[in-house]
């Protein structure tokens, strides 16, 4: 009950802190609110990040089922933290939508990330993690379970708001992170 008490507590601090409306949708609406404006400091936490960038930009999938508004309101979080116009490590973002969750488009234009905007069902989950695992790209979702579930990066939501990253995938990916970004992070073993 504490452990269950303290989260409570620390998403209403997290509701209040971001102005949300007392009649806010659910805590995933939320959640996934900041998790976008921290997808940023995941990616660049990516040591080859720049390697990842296609014709110079680095290419951002915002992946949604069926509510492409969400995901154009999220992308909207993760670019309005931009102080530098849109980069990251010095190159242009170039964010795409898409709601084909096999990522048929991205099989030889592997992007330098994803972020999940809605809910997928397990089997999805999975399939996504893996096409992360195999192309080296940090998939990234704010609900809770996910990263538990395979998902390389997500948040944790405690007594504060930090990181999680999942380590078997992360080690799976091949992709390193800065030794710095551990201090802060969550890691799921």
């Amino acid at each position: 009950m504490k452990g269950h008490r303290q989260r409570a507590l620390a998403a209403l601090a997290l509701i209040v802190a971001l102005g949300v409306p007392a009649g806010a949708d659910d805590l995933a609406d939320t959640r996934a609110e900041l998790a976008a404006r921290m997808f940023r400091a995941f990616l660049s936490a990516d040591v080859d990040l720049d390697k990842k960038a296609i014709d110079n930009r680095l290419v951002i999938v915002f992946l949604y089922n069926e509510n492409r508004q969400r995901a154009t309101s999220l992308a909207s979080n993760f670019l309005g933290q931009a102080k530098d116009g849109g980069t990251i490590h010095g190159f242009p973002l170039a964010v795409e939508y898409s709601s084909d969750i096999s990522l048929a488009a991205y099989k030889s234009r592997v992007p330098a990330g994803i972020f999940l905007a809605q809910p997928v069902p397990a089997q999805t989950l999975r399939s996504i993690a893996r096409y992360g695992i195999e192309h080296h790209v940090i998939v990234y979702s704010p609900f809770e379970g996910d990263v538990e579930r395979g998902v390389l990066g997500g948040i944790a939501v405690e007594a504060q708001v930090r990181p999680y990253v999942n380590w078997a995938t992360l080690s799976a990916s091949n992709i390193n992170l800065k030794e710095l970004f551990f201090k802060v992070t969550k890691v799921f073993r």
